[in-house]
């Protein structure tokens, strides 16, 4: 297949590294010719697998996780060079182009598709060109070709999701991404810990694409159910600033259809995001709390002040 993943080659370098055979590591979690064909990049393999390819290995997801980023060589690529240079420089078409450009090439792995795909709606560019429709349609068919999402489909979807209209999704298969994620985000493990925050970041993607398309009961009652699994976990990383953005969707969801507990919600939400504003002295923070406060503000149908 054309699409690779390319922690299948950095998995065989550490694998190789630490002097472990391929049947060793494969165990009985996979074959051995499956193992083969993930090391060569020409297939994916679940989040569960991989774990326990991991520990087969010897090795914890941290440390794992320190390897990938030391042996991926991302940042000495001629097109992350060319990239940095224009974002630098604040040309939104010379970004646009150079994306443009490396999707022109053969065997463009689904992880740089998603890294292109994130780069463009980073700099709020608007036409749909070919090249970058034709990105966006082939990570969705990757997508929806597999029957459970790995690292990049989480992204890739959170991505897409973020960004899609109410024709591109039906509500059904919304709802059945946000009960995968709401399967997924418990902590079990150190690797757990940050797929479980992937999965969140899906989770409220998709939470949101209910809420600006009008699904209020169906956002409503994921949305209490998310707080009731946040609850349950104490050592999910980033876990309050989640649980403020689901807080977020839901005191919209309220506002909008002229519920007066949208807006002790909405204030709560604000003097959380004030609070981190006034203590980093962050801009992205204050834009952050601002744009909160505009969104609020643009949805209430109560009659009632927010009184931050």
């Amino acid at each position: 297949m054309d699409e690779k993943n390319l922690h299948g080659s950095i998995f065989k370098k550490l694998r190789e590294e630490r002097g472990y055979k391929l049947k060793d590591v494969a165990g009985d979690v996979i074959s051995t010719r499956t193992l083969m064909r993930f090391e060569a990049d020409e297939t994916s393999i679940s989040i569960a697998v991989f774990e326990k390819l991991l520990e087969n290995c010897g090795i914890g997801f941290l440390d794992y996780l320190v390897y990938y980023f030391d042996n991926a060589y991302i940042e000495n690529s001629e097109f992350s060079k060319k990239l940095s240079g224009y974002v630098q420089s604040g040309s939104q078409s010379k970004i646009v182009n150079e994306c443009k450009k490396e999707l022109k090439k053969n065997k463009i792995g689904l992880s740089k598709r998603i890294d292109i795909l994130s780069i463009i709606q980073a700099s709020n560019w608007r036409e749909e060109d070919r090249e970058i429709s034709d990105n966006k349609r082939i990570i969705r068919e990757i997508i929806e070709s597999t029957n459970k999402l790995g690292w990049n489909e989480i992204i890739g979807l959170n991505f897409l999701i973020e960004y899609s209209s109410r024709e591109e999704y039906s509500i059904e298969y919304i709802d059945r991404i946000i009960v995968e994620c709401l399967q997924n985000i418990p902590v079990r493990n150190y690797l757990s810990q940050y797929v479980g925050s992937a999965y969140c970041n899906l989770l409220i993607g998709s939470l949101a694409f209910l809420s600006r398309n009008g699904y209020y009961e169906l956002v409503e009652k994921r949305c209490k159910e998310a707080i009731e699994v946040f609850d349950e976990q104490s050592f999910l990383i980033e876990k309050t600033n989640f649980y403020v953005e689901v807080l977020r969707i839901l005191a919209t969801v309220y506002l909008r259809q002229n519920k007066k507990e949208g807006i002790d919600l909405a204030n709560k939400v604000l003097k959380y995001k004030n609070i981190v504003a006034e203590i980093t002295g962050d801009a992205y923070h204050k834009r952050l709390r601002d744009a909160a406060y505009k969104n609020f503000y643009e949805v209430n149908k109560t009659g009632l002040d927010i009184e931050f």
